[in-house]
Formats: C-alpha cells, sequence, structure tokens
C-alpha cells in the first residue's frame, strides 16, 4: 500500500469514492461528482486513472469499487482527513466547514507520524479535563486578542 506515487487529486477521489460507499452502499460516477464538485467527465477520467493502478474496478457504466489496495490508501487517507479535522476544531477552535476544507488540503502532504502526535495531543488535552479545562476559553481569550494586532 503506497499512496506516495499518488497525486492529491487522485487521493481525493478514492476518498470521495470511500465516503460515498459508506454513506450511500455503493458509488457512481455522479455521486462522486457532486461530492467533490467536479464535472462528470473530470471524475470519468480519474476512474480510467485509478483502473490503470488497479485501485477501483468498475462495472460497464456501472459502480464503482475500490480494491483491497484502494480501501486500505482511502482509509488512511479519511483516517487522515477525521484526525485533522478533529484538531482543528477541538484544539484551534475552528468551524466544522473551514476545518474539513484545511484538513483537506493538509492530509496530502503531511506525515504519518505528524498525524500520529496531533491525534495524542488531542487525546491527552481531552484525558484530563480538571487539568486541561480552562485552556480553551484562556486560548480564545489570546488569540481574539492576538488578531486584533496581527493581519494575517
Amino acid at each position: 500500500m503506497n499512496s506516495s506515487n499518488l497525486s492529491s487529486q487522485m487521493e481525493d477521489y478514492l476518498e470521495a469514492i470511500h465516503v460515498v460507499s459508506a454513506e450511500q452502499g455503493v458509488a457512481r460516477i455522479k455521486s462522486i461528482a457532486n461530492k467533490l464538485r467536479v464535472s462528470y467527465p473530470s471524475v470519468v477520467g480519474a476512474i480510467k486513472n485509478l483502473k490503470a493502478r488497479n485501485l477501483v474496478q468498475q462495472e460497464h457504466y456501472g459502480y464503482i469499487r475500490l480494491t483491497e489496495e484502494g480501501r486500505q490508501i482511502a482509509g488512511v487517507i479519511s483516517h487522515r482527513h477525521e484526525v485533522l479535522t478533529r484538531f482543528l476544531m477541538d484544539i484551534l477552535d475552528l468551524n466544522q466547514e473551514t476545518a474539513s476544507g484545511d484538513a483537506c488540503k493538509l492530509e496530502h502532504s503531511v506525515s504519518s507520524e505528524t498525524v500520529q502526535r496531533l491525534r495524542a495531543m488531542a487525546q491527552f488535552m481531552e484525558k484530563d479535563p480538571q487539568t486541561h479545562q480552562d485552556w480553551r476559553e484562556e486560548f480564545r481569550r489570546f488569540y481574539n486578542t492576538y488578531k486584533s494586532r496581527e493581519t494575517i
């Protein structure tokens, strides 16, 4: 299982197929296009590319299914997305839409070790609510002051 030779765009397609299949039971060109907000021809081209790499199978004009290797890669990508989204929401206090969008960009370039440490940090902060109870509110106050002084 090696996603390093896949472009971030192909990783996005694998993740979308994985998510759509989980949500709807099957993945179709239309549902993938809607999920990624791309055209049908874009999805058709990506599916052709992924089929050539043996990451998906497609019945003639039918359902798209991940191969075992495609499922493994998509699972890793989805896990990264979930960890990054949760960290951005729970630790940095970003809203869900912003956190998910940023996680989608980050998931393609961050190392497995970084994802593991971010997840551990989030769990550490949640482990002992008494010790870390006020840090979120303190961070919010600090950040509000910080952003009023800084131009980002």
